[in-house]
């Protein structure tokens, strides 16, 4: 039977380079022929439990010279400490195993015994020990070589986890490592979570066992974070890794979202969301203070207002959240409509009321000026006229004391022209400061002239001025070629008192001088002053 063993399952192969152990002595004492060949055995070989082993044994024969026996010893195996055969490999009687190896040894190579290495099939720790190659060659005797056998014992490691781990909690063990071996293995942590790592170690016959504790403070940010356990040993071709996710037990504060100011009477969908996050997943219960309507499926109404207690709780604790609800209702909302339609329209009425008001002002002022201008205006053209008046009167007082009729006439009707236009210039700016002139016939046929004057002429006017009549047509002539008394007593007086003939034409009534009716004459004011 041929085993091929895989390489990779040998810790340590031999190959023809290795370091060599020469034959130091024959077979059976007989001395060794000079010349001989040479045995090539490895001084180690490691094998790891379980797997196949390959011990070996060549000899490098010279010529005419071969190999005719191989056999395998084991030190120690036998009875009373000595050597134990394993095996015997005969090309003509073929390969003969020993107890307890049967069914674990075989021949590794074929064809000439040149290569004599067997193969140990499934090694075990009680494998190891120190083995001998004897060969038995022709014509030059016998050969020797010696090689140990390690087996290594690779760890099993295995993990703990600790007590469960609470938020809150001080320094607590999260997990343990244990891993066995021969030899002792190393044992490490990998982790991004801050703790701390004690070691202890303990040995056994054939093997010892290396056990590593980490510790940390668990909190909440440390859920669901990895730690590994790392081993390293010779009769591992990698490490080996155990990952571990911890598991920290927590419970956050819990929250209520969802209630805004814009609910109000028959919103639909109205919803309110409990917020917690906890390790076990927590669960939630929802409470009203008052009333015991809580899941919103119809429209809101305003009964649906009040607090509202969200409780969170999982095995490490409980909490809980509040939240008040409030729920405006329609005729609120209308009536904060029509308020804010009403202060609306107060403030446009406002400012069209300022708008309007800047404008009367702004034209009362413009009027104010206009008229005070105006005002000015008038006056001057007033002073100028009462100028022009008192320059007449006191031009015609002068002049009354003149004798020549026809001169008086002209001033008179000079005065007249200038007095009736005075007149119709004061009527045009102001009534109540200048003269008016009328003109009235009476159904005799009589006409009358009254001139007003302004009371500034009286106050300046000393002595009553009293300009004679002068007959616009001269009067008819009465009956039988004679004049009236009076008009002959008039003509008689040509170089009398001018007043006094003109008192004549008067009559004073009520402490007032009034005309005489006449054809033709003039009329003094109540006051007798002559315009």
């Amino acid at each position: 039977m041929h085993l091929d063993p895989h390489p990779e399952e040998t810790p340590k192969s031999w190959t023809p380079n290795s370091n060599l152990k020469a034959p130091d002595e024959c077979h059976s004492g007989v001395p060794c022929p000079a010349g001989g060949g040479r045995v090539e055995v490895p001084r180690s070989v490691t094998a790891v439990l379980g797997q196949d082993v390959v011990l070996p044994c060549r000899y490098r024969a010279q010529e005419q010279e071969q190999v005719v026996q191989v056999t395998w010893l084991k030190r120690g195996g036998g009875s009373g400490g000595g050597a134990a055969e394993v095996a015997v490999l005969n090309p003509q009687h073929g390969e003969h195993v020993q107890e307890p190896f049967v069914g674990r040894v075989l021949r590794h190579g074929h064809g000439d015994l040149g290569d004599g290495a067997i193969v140990l099939r499934n090694a075990v720790q009680g494998d190891e020990g120190d083995y001998e190659c004897h060969l038995i060659t022709f014509p030059m005797g016998n050969f020797e070589g010696r090689l140990t056998l390690r087996v290594l014992v690779p760890p099993l490691p295995i993990l703990n986890p600790g007590p469960p781990l609470e938020e809150g909690q001080g320094r607590t063990l999260a997990a343990s490592c244990t891993a066995e071996g021969s030899p002792v293995p190393s044992v490490r942590w990998e982790t991004e979570v801050r703790g701390t790592n004690a070691t202890r170690r303990s040995a056994h016959a054939r093997s010892a066992s290396v056990t590593s504790e980490f510790f940390l403070v668990p909190g909440r940010s440390m859920n669901g974070k990895s730690l590994t356990c790392v081993v390293a040993h010779p009769g591992l071709r990698h490490e080996k890794r155990i990952t571990h996710t911890l598991s920290v037990a927590y419970l956050s504060d819990a929250s209520v979202l969802g209630h805004t100011a814009e609910w109000q009477e028959g919103m639909e969908g109205a919803a309110l969301t409990c917020l917690g996050d906890g390790n076990p997943p927590p669960t939630y219960n929802w409470t009203r203070v008052k009333g015991d309507m809580l899941l919103f499926q119809r429209p809101l109404a305003v009964a649906d207002a009040g607090d509202y207690v969200c409780r969170v709780s999982n095995r490490v604790a409980t909490k809980e959240a509040r939240a008040n609800v409030s729920i405006r209702g329609r005729a609120t909302e209308d009536t904060v409509r029509r308020v804010d339609l009403v202060s609306a329209s107060v403030v446009v009425v406002g400012v069209i009321a300022a708008v309007l008001l800047c404008v009367l002002v702004i034209v009362v002022v413009v009027m104010t000026l206009y008229h005070k201008r105006k005002t000015q205006r008038i006056s001057e053209k007033y002073e100028e006229e009462l100028t022009l008046t008192r320059e007449n009167s006191i031009r015609r007082l002068h002049s009354s004391h003149s004798s020549d009729p026809r001169a008086q006439l002209e001033e008179t009707l000079q005065l007249r022209t200038e007095s009736r236009q005075g007149s119709l210039r004061g009527d045009s700016l102001r009534g109540d400061s200048l003269i008016c002139s009328a003109m009235s016939e009476e159904p005799e046929g009589r006409s009358y002239s009254t001139l007003s004057t302004v009371r500034e002429i009286e106050t300046q006017t000393d002595v009553p001025v009293v300009v004679p009549a002068v007959p616009a047509v001269p009067p008819p002539p009465a009956p039988g070629g004679k004049e009236p008394k009076e008009e002959e007593e008039e003509g008689g007086g040509g170089g009398g008192d001018p007043i006094k003939a003109a008192m004549t034409h008067f009559v004073q009534e009520n402490g007032m001088l009034q005309a005489k009716p006449s054809s033709n004459g003039i009329y003094i004011n109540g006051r007798g002053h002559l315009v």
